[in-house]
């Protein structure tokens, strides 16, 4: 599962982006503004290239992966299955 190691809203506040700023330049759609409230990474990698370059940081620095029991069994289980199976 991908997830925020940041504040998205915050740290765009501490640089001056708030709501109006996205509404007057349209940086963002409100939609990945909800997201970014809503912590929900859902975004695309447009979207991501973009918080990249307004914050200053890498993907690295805003987003990290933590394997969940849901990614072991829906993504890695069927691979190690069709391994064992040849």
């Amino acid at each position: 599962m991908i997830v925020y190691k940041i504040d998205v809203i915050a740290e765009l506040e501490k640089i001056g982006v708030n709501t109006n700023t996205v509404k007057k330049t349209g940086i963002f759609a409100q939609s990945v503004m909800r997201k970014f409230r809503e912590n929900d990474t859902n975004i695309s990698l447009q979207s991501l290239n973009r918080l990249c370059a307004i914050l200053e940081m890498q993907p690295r620095d805003i987003i990290k992966f933590i394997e969940t029991d849901h990614d072991r069994h829906d993504f890695i289980a069927p691979i190690l299955q069709n391994q064992t199976n040849h």
